[in-house]
């Protein structure tokens, strides 16, 4: 029977178990979330809330280093941000981690684009291999919602005490109040830690950069087509 994979948040981490961490599975998670809500029914946080839920899912079943989330207010210029990324790509890049995976949930192409030159910088500059991803990027960015279904189930299995199911208004013509639940919100989080998991499995067992840039080419198409 294999071990389990070992992993931590780094905030909870002294500097020894980190680096034992980073020795035995050289993946850092760098999740990151804009600071805004959109819904009253649901807290500011709730996309760090998400965000991290996924990449601890993920985490467990990889192993590695779960750093806190990088906010982004709605305000922050854009450059700003890439700055803050790209200082936390270096510094993980500097503690002998050989893969990060950025996830967080871009509000523009503008926003998306930034994320993806940066991992892309890094990865030149670092020799780091980075996975910017959208934290269901690898199911089905239906899932991605505001304030609808998915989020709001998700929060509901989160952080229920959160939620204020009296303020939930309809969305899409549908009744969200009486289709979202923890249960739906659960099985959500299961299908993208895992499918994320088996993403960076891949990328820790091959180390191929071409599905990444696949990945990439793939989304700047989108924003072009």
């Amino acid at each position: 029977m294999s071990a389990a994979p070992v992993w931590g948040r780094a905030i909870e981490l002294l500097v020894c178990q980190q680096q034992q961490i980073a020795a035995g599975t050289p993946v850092c998670w760098l999740p990151w979330a804009t600071y805004a809500t959109y819904g009253n029914h649901l807290p500011l946080g709730s996309p760090g809330f998400i965000t991290t839920a996924i990449v601890e899912r993920a985490a467990q079943r990889v192993g590695g280093v779960v750093y806190p989330v990088l906010w982004r207010d709605r305000d922050l210029d854009i450059n700003l941000f890439r700055q803050m990324l790209t200082a936390r790509l270096a510094m993980v890049a500097g503690q002998a981690f050989q893969i990060a995976v950025v996830v967080g949930l871009p509000e523009t192409a503008t926003d998306d684009l930034a994320v993806m030159e940066v991992a892309e910088s890094a990865q030149h500059q670092h020799r780091l291999l980075v996975l910017a991803v959208s934290p269901f990027e690898l199911v089905d960015e239906k899932m991605q919602d505001h304030g609808a279904l998915w989020e709001t189930s998700l929060m509901l299995a989160i952080r229920p005490d959160l939620v204020d199911v009296n303020q939930i208004a309809d969305h899409d013509r549908q009744d969200v109040r009486h289709v979202a639940s923890p249960s739906l919100g659960q099985q959500a989080l299961h299908l993208a830690g895992e499918r994320l998991a088996i993403a960076v499995r891949d990328l820790l067992e091959r180390r191929d950069t071409s599905v990444i840039a696949a990945l990439y080419q793939q989304r700047r198409v989108r924003y072009t087509s």
